[in-house]
């Protein structure tokens, strides 16, 4: 005679025990898959390419800091945008005036220069 399996029911706590144990395997995936990604963009970032434009950029940034605010220093752009941000400016709004200012002031000037000192 074949015996016959019984089936044995689980608690509610060994259920709930099992979705928590599938919820942490879930996470723990998403958590690798997301450090994946962010080691793709990190490598991105790495590019010669874009490692030009970002110095671009700050050469940039700095030509236009020195034309608006010639004698303030790091100290007082980090003052500055401690206190925008506590003001909670818009982003959008600051980053639009924030090009339009770059491209006003901080393009190098062409042709030669005379050599100082």
């Amino acid at each position: 005679m074949t015996e016959v399996k019984k089936r044995i029911r689980r608690t509610a706590e060994q259920r709930l025990a099992d979705l928590e144990k599938k919820q942490a395997e879930i996470l723990e995936r998403q958590r690798a898959a997301l450090a994946k990604i962010e080691a793709a963009k990190k490598k991105i970032m790495q590019t010669p390419t874009v490692r030009k434009r970002n110095l671009e950029l700050e050469k940039r940034f700095g030509r236009a800091a020195k034309v608006i605010a010639p004698e303030w220093d790091h100290r007082h752009y980090i003052a500055a945008i401690e206190k925008v941000l506590a003001d909670s400016a818009d982003a959008a709004d600051l980053s639009v005036r924030g090009e339009a200012l770059l491209e006003e002031h901080g393009k190098a000037r062409r042709g030669r220069r005379p050599k100082v000192g």
